[in-house]
């Protein structure tokens, strides 16, 4: 039995095999994420080091070299770009599309490996971040008020930033503005002098000394304690008390050197203060705080920046009254406002592709078939698109709209065959095998036709980059 006659002598069993799969489909387009594109991996990897004041030249020889010498062997590198600033060398590595970025990188973490001996001791640990369009922020919120940027930047660490991270789809919040407070440590130079000391020196004796490691542990009975020294610095005190020094001074009446230890506070001025503002912010000329917000990955870029509106009055709530939280941008909406207008095409689309079957053939029963038959296979479609883990986006919902306008032909196709074995005085359920039955091989072909013409660009899907994708 072929499927036509099945559909034909079963038609409770199709009826409600349809019936799921509209439910389906109507959970499957509610649950799909919306995005203005597909996930796409691109491929490019970008490989940053910090190497805190040491000019661009500096960065470029002790660093930026090294590393692009290394790295150049890195397999399937398409081109390598570098750049060299104040304190920071960045270099980006293009691959070859259709390269597996997770072995590549392994690779470049390998040939880091083997220069990092080479690096300077100050250069920070290079860190490597593979290009994804969700790192790019959704959303970016204000915070202002009568206050100065440090009570604001304040509140945005200690209220803002972590009710935001709490909402689910939010991966990170980046504060952007006002002082972070820290501790300084000011240094005469006549005084490093007059102690045959350097900044270097003291700074690793600080670091050495603020430290917290464990002990192992003692065996009482059955009781296990676990010992930890406890080095890290509690206050200011703690910290002007470090010792960075040892001076002989002359022999006491016994003849014997006295040993002095000099601590930092005979040497520097320790206080609390603020790091320097390498970033600024204002709305509308005032100072202010800005808080750059950024999706997890593979979640609802729309859902994400509503969860976040909606928790917004929650958050104020928490805050002082003369602080505000403000809206700057919100890439969403331009996302729903696109997404809109595509699902506005669809719908157009299908619309006017019902009234032109319904003026040509005259019969209101056919277009109600054709019409259905549009919504229905539109559910199914969305179906898989769900269990394959697609979203929403310009190019699966451009899909959709030519897949509209293939159903609609093929089925106006079948419906006239059918409709033409109704005129030789064939019953309706022979009618309806025949008529589909035919014509499975003739819209089978015209529909590969169309296939076809994509075919080449899946053949060059590595050749063509992005658009490949």
């Amino acid at each position: 039995m072929t499927l036509s006659e099945r559909s034909v002598k079963k038609p409770t069993t199709v009826v409600m095999i349809f019936i799921l799969l509209i439910a389906f489909g109507v959970y499957a387009m509610l649950s799909l994420p919306i995005d203005r594109f597909p996930e796409m991996d691109l491929p490019y990897i970008l490989v940053s080091t910090t190497y805190s004041n040491a000019g661009p030249e500096e960065v470029e020889t002790s660093v930026t070299r090294t590393l692009e010498s290394s790295l150049s062997g890195v397999s399937g590198l398409k081109k390598l770009t570098s750049s060299s600033s104040s304190g920071s060398s960045m270099i980006i590595l293009e691959m070859n599309y259709g390269t597996d970025l997770d072995a590549a990188t392994g690779d470049i973490r390998d040939k880091i490996d083997l220069v990092r001996n080479y690096l300077p001791t100050e250069a920070e640990a290079p860190v490597m971040f593979k290009m994804n369009p969700s790192m790019m922020p959704i959303m970016m919120l204000s915070i202002d008020g009568n206050r100065s940027p440090e009570e604001l930047r304040k509140y945005a660490e200690d209220v803002v930033q972590k009710r935001l991270e709490q909402i689910d789809g939010v991966a990170s919040a980046y504060i952007i503005g006002g002082r972070e407070k820290c501790i300084r440590v000011d240094v005469p130079r006549d005084r490093l002098e007059a102690y045959s000391l350097t900044i270097s020196g003291i700074a690793q004796l600080i670091g050495a000394q603020n430290i917290q490691s464990a002990g192992g542990t003692i065996k009482s009975g059955e009781i296990n304690y676990t010992i930890q020294s406890a080095g890290k610095y509690k206050n200011l005190e703690d910290i002007r008390n470090t010792v960075i020094s040892w001076k002989v001074s002359a022999p006491d009446a016994s003849g014997i050197p006295v040993v002095r230890t000099v601590k930092l506070r005979d040497i520097a001025d320790v206080y609390e203060g603020y790091k320097e503002e390498t970033s600024l912010a204002f709305m509308d000329g005032q100072p202010c705080v800005m808080m750059l917000i950024q999706k997890q990955s593979g979640k609802n870029s729309v859902a994400a920046a509503n969860a976040v509106r909606k928790n917004l009055p929650k958050i104020i709530a928490n805050l002082p009254n003369d602080v505000k939280i403000g809206e700057v941008f919100n890439t969403t909406d331009d996302i729903e406002a696109t997404i809109h207008a595509v699902v506005e095409s669809v719908i157009e689309g299908a619309l006017l592709a019902i009234l032109v079957l319904f003026v040509f053939l005259r019969s209101f029963k056919s277009t109600f078939i054709i019409g259905l038959t549009i919504p229905i296979s539109l559910m199914v479609t969305i179906v898989l698109m769900y269990l394959r883990g697609m979203t929403l986006n310009m190019i699966s919902l451009a899909g959709l709209l030519i897949g509209v306008g293939m159903l609609v032909d093929n089925a106006i196709v079948i419906l006239e065959n059918i409709y033409t074995y109704r005129q030789r005085d064939a019953k309706p359920e022979v009618a309806a095998i025949l008529g589909s039955q035919e014509m499975i091989s003739a819209i089978t072909s015209s529909t590969l036709t169309t296939v076809c013409i994509f075919l080449p660009l899946i053949l060059l899907t590595s050749k063509m980059g992005m658009v490949g994708q």
